[in-house]
Formats: structure tokens, C-alpha cells, sequence
């Protein structure tokens, strides 16, 4: 964000929101997808929401989606981040942006943070599970514009299938995954939820005190109704356990792998108390949730690759994006 964006920005809050003295804008590191600002006043502190630069999938970065999303949700679950203004006029800045208020706690990222270094690693484990399970129980009457009917998995697969082939590398091992998931795609007979799809360690924040209860849920951009277990799967995706191959655990971008952590299977069964459902092969929404990571690496790779960004971060993702794509292909061999 430069100086000029800044100013028009501080304008349209101190008309919007009557801030007081001086605007400071920082931004936060680390994203991969919509940038996140925090804006502070003499008073109050706000976080800013906002799409990156370039070329956008269909669909994708969406902030009025997520304001009216959060706007709508927070009464039932007050876990999400409470919404404050939106912006959608281009004059102020050159994207759509919302502010929410922020909420302060501990993010686990991909080190382990020192208050956990001896703590019982299975209750940060298990309050994931259970409010990721919580999120499927809100109620979806007031989201209805957020779902579109019958058919989710058919159109996941279908959908994350042409998302990659928009963007597939020269170089592709792909292939037998897609495949496998065209030819094993299970019945689509579960009652819908409401599903975060980015759900994991990053994007929840625990309370500070009470450092094993989670306090805030974050990142809704690609919240919609649908099947629960596809979301399951999605988390499953991001969750590298101390037996995987070495290079997923350095590449993770959080401490699952530590000793103390469940394993997948242990959080499964985790899911399974909490919501009453019973299921012995979740191998399909895990090998789903490891092609959908690969797509959403490979879309962000793609961005860098073409000069839509320079962030040089995004470097090494096509080198991610392959040994996520080797692991779906070694679960396709169990």
C-alpha cells in the first residue's frame, strides 16, 4: 500500500468511522492470498481486508462475499471476526476492502510458540476438532444465499479439476490423482453444513490466558454451505504427522508433526465423537484435500511465475505444490 493509497484511505475513515489523530498502517506478513492490514487510530485498532493484485479466479477474493458472510454469522458463531465497514468504491483505494476487529490471542504458525513447550499438545488438538465441529453446527437458514443446492463434492472435483488445468505446469504428475478422485467420488448423501475450508492451526487464535481455548476463527474467504467431511479433508490437507516424509514436514506451515500432536487418523476419531458420525475411510476427502491444496498452490505459483507478483515467497511453491501432489499419489498406493 503506497503513501497516496494511505491518505485516501485515512480520508474515507475519518468521514466513515470518525477516527481521531493520526492514522498508522501496518501490514501483516506471511499471507499467500487476501492481504490483511492493521489501522490504527489514537483509539481504536481495526484490520483491514483486501484482495491482492492481478489476475483472480473466478469466484475468488471476494470481500463483499466475506463482509455480508461475517456480518450475517456472528450472532450464531461469535468466534468469526466482527465486521465494521465496507468499501467498494475504487476512488479510495484500488480494490474492495472491509475492516472487522481484531482478535488478540496466540496464532500457532509454523514454530511452535514457547508458552506451548511443555504443554499437553493433544488439548490444542482436540479444541481444534471441536469447534471445527461447532462451525458445522450453526445454524444455515440465514446463509442460504451461500449455498448452492445438491451436487457439492460433483462440483468440487469438477470445479478444483478446472481450476488446475487453467494453470497446470508443463511438468505435470497430476494426472493419476484427478483420476482416481473422477472414479471413486463417493455419495453425496450427508445434510449440508456451513464450511470454513481453510480451517487449521493458522487461522484459529487461542486465548492467552487460557492458552488451550480458541477465541477466534479466521480467514473466511472460502466459507459456503456443503458436505462436512469434504472440510474435514481440507484441514487434513495442511496436517503432516511424524511418520510423513521428511520434506513435508519442513515445508509445513504448522508444528503438526511434533510429538504430543494427534496423528490424522487420532483426529478423525476426534471428529467422530464430537459429531455423533461414524466412518472408517475418510482416504477419499484426504486425498481431495491434498489435490485442492495443490491447486490453490499451483493458482498462487502461477500469479508469480507470470510477473502478476514479485513476492518472492512464492518462489518455492511449485516445488510444494509437487511433493503435496507425491503425497496424494502415495495415499492412492494404501
Amino acid at each position: 500500500m503506497n503513501q497516496t493509497q494511505q491518505i485516501q484511505i485515512t480520508a474515507y475513515l475519518k468521514k466513515h468511522l470518525a477516527t481521531t489523530g493520526d492514522i498508522h498502517f501496518k501490514a501483516f506478513k506471511g499471507g499467500a492470498s487476501n492481504l490483511t492490514f492493521s489501522i490504527k487510530d489514537e483509539n481504536n485498532e481495526w484490520i483491514m481486508r483486501t484482495s491482492p493484485p492481478g489476475t483472480k479466479a473466478k469466484g475468488a477474493h471476494d470481500m463483499h462475499r466475506e463482509y455480508q458472510l461475517l456480518k450475517q454469522l456472528h450472532d450464531d458463531f461469535p468466534l468469526c471476526p466482527k465486521v465494521v465497514l465496507m468499501c467498494r468504491d475504487d476512488s479510495v483505494f484500488e480494490r474492495e476492502f472491509y475492516l472487522m476487529q481484531p482478535i488478540n490471542g496466540i496464532i500457532i504458525r509454523r514454530q511452535l510458540p514457547e508458552i506451548y513447550q511443555d504443554a499437553d499438545l493433544s488439548l490444542l488438538c482436540k479444541e481444534l476438532i471441536q469447534v471445527h465441529h461447532q462451525l458445522h453446527q450453526v445454524p444455515t437458514e440465514k446463509l442460504q444465499r451461500f449455498n448452492k443446492g445438491s451436487g457439492y463434492i460433483d462440483r468440487q472435483i469438477s470445479g478444483w479439476i478446472h481450476r488446475y488445468t487453467r494453470v497446470a505446469p508443463a511438468q505435470d504428475i497430476a494426472e493419476p490423482v484427478i483420476k482416481w478422485l473422477v472414479n471413486n467420488q463417493p455419495e453425496d448423501n450427508r445434510p449440508y453444513t456451513l464450511i470454513h475450508n481453510d480451517y487449521k492451526f493458522d487461522n484459529v487464535v487461542f486465548d492467552r490466558k487460557n492458552n488451550s481455548q480458541i477465541i477466534g476463527v479466521l480467514d473466511w474467504e472460502m466459507t459456503t454451505i456443503g458436505d462436512p467431511l469434504m472440510d474435514l479433508g481440507c484441514s487434513l490437507a495442511y496436517w503432516f504427522e511424524g511418520t510423513d516424509h521428511e520434506l513435508l514436514k519442513q515445508i509445513s506451515m504448522m508444528p503438526t508433526y511434533l510429538d504430543g500432536m494427534l496423528t490424522r487418523d487420532e483426529m478423525v476419531h476426534q471428529y467422530s465423537l464430537a459429531s455423533g458420525m461414524s466412518f472408517d475411510n475418510y482416504h477419499y476427502y484426504y486425498i481431495y484435500g491434498l489435490f485442492r491444496l495443490a491447486v490453490i498452490l499451483q493458482q498462487i505459483y502461477y500469479r508469480y511465475e507470470h510477473g502478476q507478483t514479485d513476492n518472492q515467497a512464492f518462489k518455492p511453491l511449485g516445488m510444494v505444490r509437487d511433493l503435496i501432489l507425491k503425497q496424494a499419489l502415495d495415499q492412492l498406493k494404501t
